[in-house]
């Protein structure tokens, strides 16, 4: 006897135009929904949901390992699906699509393939060709679940939907399947679902709870929301860094899906939201995106009224920051995001009284998924036209992208240059390098347009117009455009309480977050360029009876030479300042490993070559000693000896599980050594003796004891380096463990720290007066590196301003930073580099402390460099804040993103990153997280430094008996 299921009827009232029925009321008993999930008729061949979990399909939450068996015993059940595993997670577990449609349509996926690879790439495709393609092409969705791990309706929704595909026998299916090909992505984070799973059985009583405060609800530190390294996967889509997005990135772009979905959850009080997204949208996202959107959306809504659901969209939802799933956008995809509430297993109670089960949200992700499929088979034919018409424009020799490229500048530092490669080449961004020197007019990273650049031989070039131009765009221009109506109604949120439109971030250019010299052309390039030839380093034959060998410091991969090399017993020095030894030039921050250090170096060679061939670094096989000129020598105190790092990150409690994996996966990925994650909860109890680094990601609340911090101090005081980040920092400076202070605090002494500043540049660029060094009389003129004549706020006045100036911090921004090139935290660094900020803690260091990098970079009259700093009575400073500079200076603050002009004098000559010493140890602070989602490479580089060599170059030596 047939049997015809809710979503069957749901799915034909559809596909024939008519309005979706609603909801029987006996599908409501006692106020709690009642329906089943699935109930039609099936292919009995084919394994029910139910064989595989013990339960009704969306009653409760399916295991990981519950999915795949389920599909992977299906596929040897259907001909209308295919499985295919496009990865790994860090902890072992596949991740896979699955491919359905008829068997004819299965049959043809690479004529499919190739169609849709002419239709983005049209540059020999004539409109009538294109025409022909669309009419014969399948509609291709790509319907991606749960990639929060915490977030599991839809992937319970995903299983059910792929049962309902290749099981049902009802009309209304096969008819949707002779129109397109569905492509399931039914777990995004199988490793963060897996840590879920488990806590809802930890935490599950004998009677149901409904109190969506309770552990079952919300799951513990660090949650399931992440995946293994605790990286929010949904942030990663243009910067590519983990397992899950690489392969998921890679599998996308194959297909070019007309439409993507993204399965959700928030809230568990919430209702439900889906696209379209409110402002601010980026504008690199076409106007036939949002045409297509609200007619999607118009279809949805219909659905969720026939069964009277509540539901929004927009509101929260802005479409900013292009490193989303919604990234699929700018390459041709309608984006559509689920935000369902979040509803545990037990139910939740809503303020009506009502509870809302867990079945119920799955079947609001299911109704979701098929109204769209639907609406997708009536609209695909036009969408591909447009599709069409779009990618047509961004080839254009007359489009919007036509005349832009832009030129990476070539380094010593591969390893950065290689991670920027591959996270464009893994989004079909095509890649070239100049062919000879050329001399153009640009725009630098620092707002300058310059009439003479001068781009060596070798230079990458990226050019706008390619079939990616949008997404080009976006990823690699310096400034993203935010329109004048949205700026008005976010400084009006900022002036009212304090809220923001501001969903993400608001910069992310990738050569500022990789700290790549990057210059951006309103020219295009392409005749003065050749493929780019990506060859492995030219290894040196190293002989083996040098005295030394030694890897260039402006390689990241360096930092990791060196730690490896330590952790198997080697003896490992760095060079603090630049030297030439015989032929080989090797810049600070260099690595040696000397034969007199290690006896039996020379039996341990291999140890040196397998390091090397694993980094990808050249060794330079040193026999001459001497520097050249009065450059540092090899015995001298420029070769620094070093010491193992013992390495500890402190954990749970209050920490961020996002900033202490993003510190625990740059200690994997980067140095690949021993180090513990410490529980700060029961720090009290640790034999902190082991360690020589102890790292304190940012944490949310303190959950640390002052006898935790006190211990901490001690510890220090014997020689330990500590690195704190963020709120963390804020915390070790209440403490008093370091001199820097907050600049609320600093504000009751100003001057103090404006002299610390204008020491600092005058150190850095000295310019001397023979004439008035070797003056035997004594000049009447007085030379002093400030002002008298500045008119300072008051102390009052100074904190009013500062308070009323926090209000306008950033969510997010790259602002210009001078980086001290005298200290050992900054190798492998340029003296100005953009800076991700946030609402972090503005750092105040005065003689006392180091201050390694501070917000700001002075410029002359022309936009160039300051060369000199010295000033006199007769020369007039203007005070910003706290602060001065010259009257004919300016100070170069934004770069990139929303940063408020109150913001930018508040943030001018903040220390971001300080050292100072402490007993026989260090503090190192960092004043946002070094490793912002695994992708701020030059920052990255100083946590390195400061993990690696901290410990040899910051405390003090210990020689043992």
């Amino acid at each position: 006897m047939k049997r015809f299921s809710l979503l069957l009827l749901l799915i034909a009232a559809a596909i024939t135009g008519h309005a979706a029925i609603k909801l029987k009321p006996t599908d409501f008993a006692d106020g709690e929904y009642q329906g089943k999930l699935l109930d039609g008729e099936y292919d009995s061949l084919i394994t029910p949901p139910e064989s595989f979990l013990g339960f009704d399909a969306g009653q409760r939450v399916a295991s990981p390992e519950q999915i795949i068996a389920a599909i992977e015993t299906w596929k040897t059940q259907s001909d209308r699906m295919q499985v295919i595993e496009y990865g790994r997670t860090h902890e072992g577990r596949p991740l896979v699509y699955v491919v359905i449609s008829t068997p004819e349509w299965l049959k043809q996926q690479a004529q499919v393939k190739a169609d849709l690879a002419k239709l983005a790439n049209p540059k020999n495709l004539s409109s009538n060709e294109a025409e022909v393609i669309i009419k014969r092409l399948p509609a291709v969705a790509w319907m991606a679940y749960s990639i929060h791990g915490n977030e599991s309706s839809g992937a319970d929704a995903a299983l059910a939907a792929i049962y309902h595909l290749i099981a049902s026998k009802g009309d209304e299916v096969k008819q949707l399947l002779d129109k397109q090909i569905v492509i399931i992505d039914p777990m995004m984070n199988p490793d963060g679902r897996a840590r879920f799973a488990k806590e809802l059985q930890e935490n599950r009583g004998v009677a149901s709870n409904v109190d969506d405060q309770s552990l079952l609800h919300t799951g513990s530190w660090p949650y399931g929301r992440t995946n293994h390294y605790y990286f929010d996967l949904n942030r990663d889509f243009i910067y590519v860094t983990q397992p899950e997005t690489r392969g998921r990135v890679a599998a996308i772009n194959e297909w070019y899906p007309q439409l993507m979905i993204d399965g959700h959850e928030m809230g568990a009080q919430d209702t439900y939201l889906f696209a379209p997204a409110r402002e601010p949208v980026n504008p690199h996202l076409p106007e036939s995106r949002k045409k297509w959107g609200w007619k999607f959306a118009e279809d949805q809504a219909q659905a969720f009224d026939a069964n009277h659901w509540r539901y929004y969209t927009g509101e929260w939802f802005e479409n900013l920051y292009p490193g989303y799933s919604n990234y699929a956008e700018y390459r041709g995809a309608v984006h559509i995001l689920y935000e369902q509430a979040r509803i545990a297993e037990d139910g939740v109670r809503r303020p009506e009284g009502r509870v809302v089960t867990y079945k119920e949200a799955v079947h609001h992700q299911l109704l979701s998924t098929f109204t769209n499929l639907t609406s997708l088979s009536k609209y695909s034919k036009d969408m591909y036209r447009d599709f069409y018409r779009e990618r047509r424009n961004n080839i254009a020799t007359s489009g919007p992208y036509a005349n832009r490229t832009f030129a990476i500048l070539p380094t010593d530092n591969k390893t950065r240059i290689g991670h920027l490669l591959d996270a464009l080449t893994l989004q079909n961004i095509q890649v070239y390098q100049l062919k000879t020197k050329k001399t153009v007019v640009a725009r630098d990273q620092f707002g300058n347009q310059r009439q003479r650049v001068e781009l060596p031989k070798g230079t990458l070039i990226v050019p706008n117009r390619q079939p990616e131009a949008r997404l080009i765009a976006t990823m690699l221009e310096f400034d993203a455009h935010i329109k004048p109506e949205v700026l008005k109604e976010e400084r009006s949120r900022t002036l009212r309480d304090g809220s923001s439109l501001m969903y993400d971030t608001t910069a992310w250019n990738l050569t500022m977050m990789y700290g790549l010299k990057a210059y951006s052309m309103q020219q295009s390039l392409i005749d003065d360029v050749e493929p780019l030839s990506v060859n492995q380093t030219q290894h040196e034959e190293v002989d083996e009876t040098a005295i030394a060998f030694a890897v260039n410091g402006n390689e990241d991969a360096s930092v990791a030479f060196a730690a490896r090399l330590m952790e198997q017993g080697v003896h490992v020095r760095v060079i603090d300042k630049a030297t030439e030894l015989g032929s080989v030039t090797l810049p600070r921050g260099s690595v040696i490993v000397t034969k007199p250090d290690n006896p039996n170096l020379k039996k341990n060679l291999s140890s040196l070559k397998k390091a090397a061939s694993e980094l990808n670094l050249t060794i330079h096989s040193i026999k001459n000693g001497m520097g050249k000129g009065e450059l540092p020598d090899w015995g001298g105190q420029h070769f620094q000896l070093l010491t193992r790092p013992q390495i500890a990150v402190l954990a749970h409690g209050g920490f961020s599980s996002y900033d202490v994996g993003s510190v625990w996966f740059s200690l994997d990925e980067n140095l690949a050594i021993r180090h513990s994650k410490l529980n700060s909860l029961n720090v009290n109890y640790a034999d902190l003796r082991r360690y020589n680094v102890l790292i304190m990601p940012e944490h949310y609340q303190s959950t640390m004891s002052e006898s935790s911090f006190k211990m901490i101090d001690e510890w220090v005081k014997q020689g330990g380096t500590l690195i704190a980040i963020g709120s963390s920092a804020e915390a070790i400076i209440d403490q008093e463990m370091t001199s820097v202070k907050l600049i609320d605090a600093a504000l009751e002494d100003p001057e103090t720290y404006d002299l610390s500043l204008q020491r600092e540049w005058m150190a850095k660029s000295v310019d001397i007066d023979l004439e008035k060094v070797n003056a035997f009389r004594v000049s009447h003129e007085l030379e002093i590196p400030w002002d008298p004549e500045v008119k300072r706020l008051d102390k009052e006045k100074l904190r009013q301003l500062d308070e009323w100036q926090s209000r306008f911090m950033p969510s997010g921004a790259f602002v210009a930073a001078r980086v001290d090139q005298q200290h050992f935290l900054s190798f492998g660094s340029d003296e100005e580099l953009p800076l991700l900020f946030d609402n972090a803690p503005l750092f105040m260091s005065d003689d006392a402390s180091e201050a390694v990098t501070r917000i700001g970079v002075l410029r002359d009259s022309n936009g160039g460099v300051i060369s000199k700093l010295t000033r006199s009575v007769e020369s007039s400073r203007k005070p910003v804040g706290w602060s001065s500079i010259p009257e004919d200076k300016s100070m170069i603050v934004r770069l990139s993103g929303l940063v408020w002009p109150e913001a930018a004098q508040r943030m001018i000559n903040a220390a971001h990153l300080t050292r100072e010493s402490r007993g026989k140890g260090q503090v190192i602070l960092f004043a946002t997280p070094p490793n912002f989602r695994g992708a701020t490479r030059a920052t990255n580089r100083m946590l390195l430094n400061a993990i690696v060599y901290g410990p040899g170059l910051g405390t003090r030596p210990l020689i043992s008996l």
